[in-house]
């Protein structure tokens, strides 16, 4: 689990960097907070599919019958390939976590603006 954890956190670094390099550091936290909360939603539903896929899977499993138009969506391929997706939503949401936390300036940063008025 270690070795996934520090491969996971490079790749949350990379589209950071991939973030960074396309759109500027959030300018409020208003933004970095609707921005993130975007790729959460996104990961969210992204699981939701895995969890339906697999629920029709469990179906085909126990003998109940499939709607054909299922059935290439619900192999275990096809789920691997959602559950990737929702990985790579997670990513983006830690991604923009850095962001966020790049993007506001620290406590020592806004104790120095209050004490020059600003």
């Amino acid at each position: 689990m270690n070795e996934l954890r520090k491969e996971i956190e490079a790749a949350a670094q990379t589209e950071l960097n991939r973030a960074n390099a396309i759109f500027p550091l959030f300018s409020s936290p208003h933004e970095g907070y609707a921005v993130t909360l975007e790729e959460i939603e996104e990961a969210e539903e992204a699981m939701e599919n895995v969890k339906s896929s697999m629920g029709v899977m469990w179906d085909r499993v126990r003998g109940k019958s499939i709607a054909h138009f299922l059935d290439k969506e619900t192999t275990p391929v096809a789920i691997y390939r959602q559950a990737i997706d929702a990985a790579c939503e997670m990513v983006q949401a830690a991604a923009m976590l850095l962001k966020y936390e790049m993007s506001m300036p620290s406590k020592e940063t806004e104790e120095s603006m209050e004490e020059y008025g600003q």
